[in-house]
């Protein structure tokens, strides 16, 4: 599991969670995330950081 009981919130920062959960919001493609299922999460930073436009859509596709 990507966010299991880890001390990864006892050494985050809130400059560093609000990086996180800025980054974080513009992932919405489900499959990213499934892909991302098997990561350890201190490489969460920069893996959202290296997300795809792909990963990031700015439409709505169902309009």
């Amino acid at each position: 599991m990507l966010f299991g009981s880890t001390p990864f919130d006892a050494t985050t920062s809130e400059a560093e969670w609000a990086e996180i959960e800025e980054n974080a919001r513009t992932v919405t493609r489900a499959g990213w995330w499934i892909d991302q299922r098997s990561s350890e999460p201190e490489d969460l930073t920069e893996l959202l950081r290296a997300a795809t436009g792909a990963d990031r859509p700015t439409e709505n596709p169902f309009f």
